[in-house]
């Protein structure tokens, strides 16, 4: 990612503003300080410009409020589609209830949950073509809000890993923010993805976690995060640029 990537920072160092294209390819995200609203429009004309400028499509995506849109539009990008939506859980004031299935149990990494397993389950769904070798170790976990406790699995009566999720936290602020959410292609509509879910929200309520935002794209997941009672949901568009 280190060609890839760009930093905008003040005189103290600071960083103000972030560039990043994962892949490398067309797509690339911005995140502009809320503090330097300004750096919005040198930081679109440098992703045209300098990053994009031997590419023929540019695209990225963005929330209705976020500052880089009017600088998106102003630099010859169009709105393009509404491709998914961030939900926003009042965890404090909404009642959650577990069910599962008899026979199913969560887990969590904290537990001693079978990590290769679950690992083998995360790639089934999310690269079901990739023939390559299990990719066991899950990047996030490298992240300062990685939380084992927060790890967590729908596991039959073998062990077998049936639904995942994932939750960070921000700390500072009560945040949490939960992803990487999956069910077993066999195993689906039958309430395994939203008992996941509602397993990681019940710990961090205990946690003294108010606040928890889960992003869908696919009309499943939007259908799965809005049956667990979101506060808010707000839009997300895709902006194109093409040369």
């Amino acid at each position: 990612m280190e060609h890839n990537a760009h930093l905008w920072k003040n005189e103290a160092g600071e960083i103000t503003g972030l560039f990043i294209s994962e892949s490398g390819g067309s797509f690339f995200s911005l995140i502009v300080h809320p503090d330097y609203p300004h750096l919005a429009g040198e930081m679109v004309a440098w992703t045209r410009n300098v990053w994009g400028k031997e590419k023929k499509k540019l695209n990225t995506d963005c929330y209705p409020y976020g500052l880089e849109v009017q600088a998106l539009l102003d630099h010859g990008f169009v709105q393009d589609s509404h491709i998914g939506n961030t939900r926003r859980y009042d965890l404090m004031h909404t009642e959650y209830t577990l069910n599962l299935e008899v026979g199913f149990y969560i887990r969590c990494m904290a537990e001693g949950a079978d990590e290769e397993s679950k690992g083998e389950l995360i790639e089934k769904i999310f690269s079901p073509s990739d023939s390559g070798p299990v990719k066991v170790e899950y990047w996030r976990k490298t992240l300062p809000s990685y939380l084992a406790e927060l790890d967590f699995s729908v596991v039959d009566d073998k062990g077998r890993h049936i639904a995942f999720c994932f939750g960070f936290v921000d700390q500072d602020n009560g945040i949490a923010v939960i992803e990487t959410i999956g069910t077993h292609p066999d195993y689906r509509k039958r309430g395994f993805g939203k008992a996941v879910v509602t397993a990681c929200f019940l710990r961090l309520k205990e946690q003294g976690v108010t606040t928890a935002y889960i992003t869908g794209f696919s009309a499943e997941a939007n259908a799965l995060y809005q049956s667990l009672l979101p506060v808010e949901t707000t839009p997300i568009h895709s902006y194109v640029y093409e040369s």
